[in-house]
C-alpha cells in the first residue's frame, strides 16, 4: 500500500525566486530561450536578404547578434532603487491579488499580438489606465530586468508569509517541535521564524509598499538562513532516524514496501521499521500511526511484528545522548549567528537549560567533537544583555525527541 501523498519530502508552497541569469533579454530569464531568439533572428534576418547577396545577408545577422547582445547587457546590469521607485508606484496600483508575474506582465506590456483571449484584453485595460497616471509606461522589460525580479521576490516572499501567519501557524508551531513531523513545511517554517525576527528588528517592514534593494536583499537573506538551518537540523534528525541496528535491509524493496516521508528514507528501510522508529522518537504523527496499525500491521509476519515492536521501544541507540540540542542548536544558528542578538555559548547552555533541553555542560568541546562551527561572538560577556534578552523569543521550542533520548539516572555523569 502507498502511503497518502502527505507524507512529502519538500514544500511545495514555498516561492520558488526567479533566477537572476545574467544572460537574460527581454523578460526571459532562461539563457535557452535567449539563444532560441537570437537563432530566430538571425534565420529571419537570413531570409529578408532574399538575393541580395552574401555580404549583405552577413551584415544583417551581425546587426541582429549585436542587437540581442546589447539586450542581454542590459537585462543583465544590477537593479537600482531609482528603478524600483518607478515600479512600486504602478505595482501598487493593480489589484492586491494579482499575481506578481502577472503584474510584470503588464508594467513591461508584454503582450502576445496574436492572443485575443479576455486575459490578454484585461491586461492592456490595466496598462491603459496606469498610463494615464504614469506616462512614463511601459517599463522597457531588458532594462527594468533585474529590478523587476527584484519586485516580484519582494511580493513572493512578503505574500508567502502573510499566507502562513493566517493559514498555517498552529502547523508551523507545532512542526517547530518536529511533534507529527509527517510532512516537511520548512519553506513555511522559514518565513514564519524569518518575519518574526525582522517585525522584532524592525517593526512594521513586511507591510513596506515600496522597499528599496537592501530592504529586499535582507528579507531574502533571512528566509535563506532559516531554510538552511532547518535543512541542516533535518539531516542531524535524519541520521538520528536511520542510523540504527537492523534498520536498513542492504537491498531494493518492493514498491508496496518503501518508506516514504520526511526524514527522506534510504531506499532500503522497509516502511514498517521506518514508522517504528518514528513512533520510538515521539515524531510519528497518531493518525498516521493509526492507519498503519489498521491497515498494514495484521499483513506483517510474526518475525516483522517482533522487528516493529522492538524499534518502537527502543527509541535510544549509540552514545549520543545529546542528539535533541544538536539539531535545536543547529535549528536556531540564524539568531545565535546574529550580529544584532551577540549570543555566546554560555548564553545558549542557559537557554537550552531553561527550555529542559539535555546538553553537555562544556559546549566548546562538545561543538569541536561534533564537528558544530557555530560563528558566536567571543570575547568578554556583554554587561548589556538586551539583544538576547530580545531574541530568546525568537527560539524554537525544544523537540519532542529529546526527553527519550536521555540516559538512564543511573547512568548520568558530569559532561
Amino acid at each position: 500500500m502507498i502511503e497518502h501523498e502527505i507524507y512529502q519530502h519538500t514544500d511545495s508552497a514555498a516561492p520558488q525566486r526567479e533566477e537572476r541569469h545574467p544572460t537574460s533579454i527581454g523578460g526571459h530569464s532562461n539563457p535557452a530561450m535567449t539563444r532560441h531568439y537570437t537563432h530566430v533572428g538571425e534565420l529571419a534576418a537570413a531570409n529578408a536578404v532574399g538575393k541580395g547577396g552574401r555580404s549583405q545577408n552577413v551584415r544583417i545577422a551581425s546587426s541582429v547578434r549585436a542587437f540581442f547582445q546589447r539586450q542581454r547587457d542590459l537585462a543583465a546590469k544590477p537593479a537600482t532603487d531609482k528603478q524600483l521607485a518607478r515600479i512600486w508606484p504602478p505595482w501598487n496600483a493593480l489589484p492586491a491579488e494579482m499575481l506578481p508575474e502577472e503584474k510584470r506582465l503588464i508594467l513591461t506590456a508584454t503582450f502576445n499580438e496574436l492572443d485575443h483571449s479576455p486575459s490578454q484584453s484585461q491586461r492592456r485595460e490595466h496598462l491603459a489606465k496606469l498610463k494615464q497616471q504614469f506616462a512614463y509606461l511601459p517599463l522597457d522589460r531588458s532594462e527594468y530586468n533585474q529590478a523587476l525580479i527584484m519586485a516580484q521576490g519582494w511580493a513572493k516572499l512578503t505574500t508567502f508569509a502573510q499566507a502562513t501567519f493566517q493559514g498555517h501557524k498552529s502547523l508551523v508551531e507545532t512542526r517547530m517541535r518536529y511533534s507529527g513531523y509527517d510532512a516537511d513545511p520548512s519553506g513555511h517554517i522559514a518565513i514564519f521564524r524569518a518575519a518574526n525576527e525582522l517585525s522584532l528588528l524592525r517593526p512594521g517592514f513586511l507591510e513596506l509598499t515600496a522597499p528599496k534593494l537592501d530592504d529586499i536583499t535582507q528579507l531574502e537573506n533571512r528566509y535563506d538562513a532559516y531554510t538552511h538551518a532547518r535543512k541542516q537540523a533535518v539531516n542531524a534528525l535524519s541520521d538520528l532516524v536511520f542510523r540504527v541496528p537492523g534498520m536498513h535491509t542492504g537491498r531494493a524493496l518492493p514498491l508496496d514496501e518503501v518508506a516514504l516521508g520526511v526524514p527522506n528514507p534510504p531506499a532500503d528501510v522497509p516502511r514498517y521499521l521506518y514508522i517504528a522508529r518514528l513512533d520510538a522518537l515521539g515524531i510519528c504523527s497518531q493518525e498516521r500511526l493509526n492507519n498503519f496499525l489498521r491497515d498494514e500491521f495484521p499483513k506483517l509476519k510474526w518475525p516483522q511484528r517482533l522487528k516493529f515492536e522492538r524499534m518502537r521501544r527502543k527509541p535510544r541507540y549509540g552514545k549520543n545522548p545529546y542528539a535533541g540540542f544538536l539539531i535545536w542548536v543547529l535549528d536556531n544558528r540564524p539568531i545565535f549567528e546574529h550580529d544584532k542578538f551577540s549570543w555566546q555559548w554560555k548564553d545558549i547552555l542557559k537557554a537550552a537549560e531553561e527550555k529542559q533541553i539535555y546538553c553537555p555542560e562544556h559546549l566548546k568541546q562538545w561543538a569541536y567533537r561534533s564537528d558544530v562551527h557555530l560563528r558566536v561572538k567571543l570575547g568578554q560577556p556583554s554587561c548589556d544583555a538586551k539583544g538576547i534578552t530580545l531574541s530568546a523569543k525568537l527560539l524554537s521550542p525544544a523537540p519532542v525527541f529529546g526527553d527519550v533520548l536521555k540516559p538512564a539516572p543511573c547512568s548520568v555523569s558530569a559532561a
